[in-house]
């Protein structure tokens, strides 16, 4: 079974219609909205989703407007999702796909709840002037006053393990992060083993609240 197989499948089991485009594509059919459109990223032959990746797939599937990737078994550099941004088309999972036909009529404009959340967050110190995402839960972080960018790695669980930190770090080879931040509202602290592996790491661990207070200053 292919991932687009599998996709269909899975896709099918609420009742939801969904067909078969081009060798990796999808459409899913929707009641008083546009088709949605996506293209699946075969594990079997795609073991790094880069930026020739997303332009192979818009030119397979050219109404594509979502690119599914599956993150256990693939790595994506932060150049796929710089391209999928100039190309007007989502990068995601298959549970930000099943998110996305739900509830956008465009679901090249599909955010996950936490993205929404920290880019608003972000906005309200006026600190920040951009927000890149480089990573499934990576962003750069374009700042004023001529303050370097920052390139942070977020988590929203309530209590943040090393294991969780650890696969973060392993999931962007590409990217040196500043900071790992944090931002479930209610989490208060780390333990000490959390701390340890970022300090091995040479990055920063925040919570949310803690990092907006740091932005506003130069980075150290």
């Amino acid at each position: 079974m292919t991932v687009r197989d599998w996709v269909i499948s899975e896709f099918r089991k609420d009742g939801r219609v969904i067909e078969p485009v081009g060798e990796h594509g999808v459409v899913a059919s929707r009641t008083g909205r546009p088709d949605a459109v996506a293209y699946c990223c075969e594990t079997t032959t795609i073991t790094t989703v880069t930026a020739q990746v997303v332009s192979q797939a818009l030119y397979e599937v050219p109404d594509t407007k979502m690119i599914i990737v599956f993150l256990s078994r693939q790595l994506v550099d932060p150049d796929a999702y710089d391209h999928a941004r100039e190309r007007g088309v989502c990068l995601d999972t298959f549970g930000g796909f099943i998110t996305a036909v739900d509830d956008y009529d465009d679901i090249s404009r599909y955010r996950h709840r936490e993205e929404k959340y920290l880019r608003r967050r972000l906005a309200a110190t006026r600190a920040v002037t951009t927000v890149l995402r480089k990573g499934h839960r990576a962003w750069r972080l374009e700042r004023v006053d001529g303050l370097r960018p920052l390139t942070i790695i977020t988590d929203d669980k309530y209590e943040t393990t090393d294991h969780e930190v650890t696969t973060a770090l392993n999931r962007y080879p590409k990217l040196t992060p500043d900071a790992f931040v944090n931002t479930n509202p209610s989490t208060r602290g780390f333990s000490g083993r959390v701390v340890a592996t970022t300090r091995n790491a040479g990055i920063r661990l925040l919570t949310l609240p803690d990092f907006l207070d740091a932005i506003r200053h130069p980075w150290t």
